[in-house]
């Protein structure tokens, strides 16, 4: 992990460089999801109105990537209860990526107000899904 953090610039070239280092922790791309440019808007909005640091970026869209991923297995799941979720622990590598970079932004507490919804949120369909990390 790098240490990249830099005090809020631009919300859209934050984006890119999140995405980057999705990339390079994970070797797949985030563009894979199909919701990803619902996850940009939120996170372009959540990072303008916070004004969070580029660390503090990188964990968000972690966070919201993994939220957009199980809100597509609680879709699946919905239309067909049959569906099986297989082992998510590499997926559950992202939400520990999420809390290392955030543990290494300057702007934690900011960090935490954005992302109260988003937790909350992800905590709700894990239970829903019976998830545990």
């Amino acid at each position: 992990m790098h240490d990249l953090d830099k005090p809020y610039t631009d919300s859209i070239q934050q984006w890119d460089i999140a995405c980057d280092c999705f990339q390079a922790e994970f070797k797949f791309s985030p563009n894979e999801i199909i919701t990803i440019d619902t996850i940009r808007e939120m996170f372009a909005e959540l990072v303008d109105g916070y004004g969070l640091s580029q660390n503090a970026s990188i964990s968000l869209m972690f966070a919201l990537y993994f939220l957009g991923y199980i809100t597509l297995l609680e879709i699946m799941k919905a239309k067909d209860e049959t569906f099986e979720i297989g082992n998510m622990d590499d997926f559950y590598l992202i939400l520990d990526r999420a809390d290392q970079w955030a543990h290494q932004s300057t702007d934690p507490d900011l960090l935490a107000e954005a992302a109260r919804p988003i937790i909350q949120a992800t905590q709700q369909i894990m239970q829903k899904l019976n998830l545990v990390h």
